[in-house]
Order: C-alpha cells, then sequence, then structure tokens
C-alpha cells in the first residue's frame, strides 16, 4: 500500500508545531515539546476552495449530491494481505521463504472490539476489496461535501438554498 509520494512542509515556530501533508489523502502533525514527539495521522483529502467561486462551490455541491449514492457492498474495514512463519524448524518458512500470502478483512468496532477474519476464497478477497474501495470513495466524497459546507459558512453563506 502506498501511503505517500511527494510531501511538503510547514512550520510554525511559535508553538513548535510542523504540518506535514500529501497532496492526496494522508496528512500528519508533528509536535515538539520537551524533548518528545507527538505524531496525530489525520486521513483526509484537503481540497483547496478558499479562491474558488461560491457558485462553483454550489454547483460542486450540487453535483456531490445528485451521485451520493450508498454503494451496497460499502465496507469501513481494512484488507489486509499476509506472509507468516509456522515455527516448524524444517520448514521452508524457516529459511525465509513464507507461507501466504493470506487475505484478512479487518475492521475496528469500538475500542477494545475488533472484527478480524480470513477471506478463504478469491470472491470473498475480491468483494473484500471492492467492498473497502467503495467506502474509501465515498468517504472521499462526503469529506469533500463537508470542506465545501465549511467554506461556505466561513464566507457567511447559508448551507441550504434559499427558495
Amino acid at each position: 500500500m502506498k501511503i505517500a509520494t511527494a510531501v511538503s512542509q510547514e512550520s510554525d515556530p511559535q508553538n513548535g508545531l510542523t504540518h506535514f501533508h500529501e497532496n492526496r489523502a494522508f496528512s500528519f502533525l508533528l509536535a515538539k515539546r520537551a524533548g518528545h514527539a507527538i505524531l496525530a495521522l489525520v486521513v483526509a483529502k484537503i481540497f483547496n476552495l478558499r479562491r474558488t467561486l461560491t457558485l462553483a462551490l454550489r454547483r460542486r455541491k450540487a453535483a456531490l449530491l445528485r451521485h451520493l449514492i450508498v454503494p451496497a457492498d460499502l465496507l469501513r474495514a481494512s484488507y489486509v494481505e499476509r506472509f507468516t512463519t509456522c515455527g516448524k524448524a524444517n520448514c521452508a518458512c524457516a529459511q525465509g521463504q513464507k507461507h501466504g500470502p493470506f487475505y484478512y478483512l479487518i475492521s475496528n468496532l469500538a475500542p477494545g472490539h475488533i472484527l478480524k477474519f480470513l477471506l478463504r476464497d478469491q470472491t470473498q478477497q475480491q468483494s473484500a476489496e471492492q467492498g473497502v474501495r467503495h467506502y474509501q470513495v465515498h468517504w472521499e466524497r462526503l469529506e469533500e461535501l463537508s470542506q465545501i459546507n465549511a467554506e461556505l459558512l466561513r464566507r457567511g453563506e447559508p448551507l441550504k438554498p434559499q427558495p
């Protein structure tokens, strides 16, 4: 899985924060205080909306709302490929040739409650991978809609069209 490509950095020397962000989907904040570093990962695409005309924002919002359909196979989870060792001394995995790949679906339901299971056949694997991808696309559209609404509010515009 590719996490970051082009990373830019902004520093704020007054409060000791350094904000790194990647153009696509991941950003993180590194705070250096009293010899400790705190890393907070924020998984959100940042849409540059400040210089976009209000009319263009409203049109994009309308287009998002028209196409905002929740896919039936949506999965908020991770699709994970793993290779393992069995622990037997005379097995090939002890020499570096691990068993696998094994595919899992993992979802954090609540603190301390994790759903994890093996995807046994190719149909399950394809369904899981597609469901996770559909969730990511749907979430990105919701995030864009949220950022458009926040920008409209910042400009003092109503969120609902006036009759």
